[in-house]
């Protein structure tokens, strides 16, 4: 070893430790938060916006909004569907013939339902924390 590489190999291994430190950190921070919202989270919490299916081309949101009852809250999306096309075929395209329950996400620790049914001509979406 010569005398110009023994420096640059400690720097090296300072800066490898710290990045292990940070990210070790980090994922400690990451695991705590993940638990408080699983471990604190109530029945009025709703899942972000970000979890409710894709709406197709053609298809229309008439309403949005939440409803609450004893077992806790959900999103709820009235959807016109396109022109020519029914409300179950509508839910057929969007793969909510029968209620679903997604994983947890990266940044949303809660399993989550969604589901759909037929009301007046029109599909209502639903969405909620398991």
């Amino acid at each position: 070893m010569t005398p110009e590489t023994a420096p640059r190999r400690r720097r090296t291994k300072r800066v490898l430790v710290a990045v292990s430190v940070t990210v070790g950190l980090l994922s400690c921070l990451w695991v705590l938060w993940f638990l408080s919202l699983r471990v604190f989270g109530d029945e009025g919490a709703l899942p972000p916006k970000s979890r409710l299916p894709e709406v197709p081309a053609g298809a229309s949101v008439v309403d949005e909004g939440t409803e609450c009852a004893s077992g806790g809250c959900w999103r709820q999306l009235t959807l016109a569907p396109a022109a020519g096309q029914t409300p179950e075929d509508l839910a057929r395209e969007m793969g909510l013939t029968e209620e679903q329950s997604l994983p947890p996400t990266l940044f949303d620790p809660g399993s989550v339902y969604v589901g759909a049914r037929v009301a007046e001509g029109k599909l209502i979406v639903h969405l909620g924390y398991e």
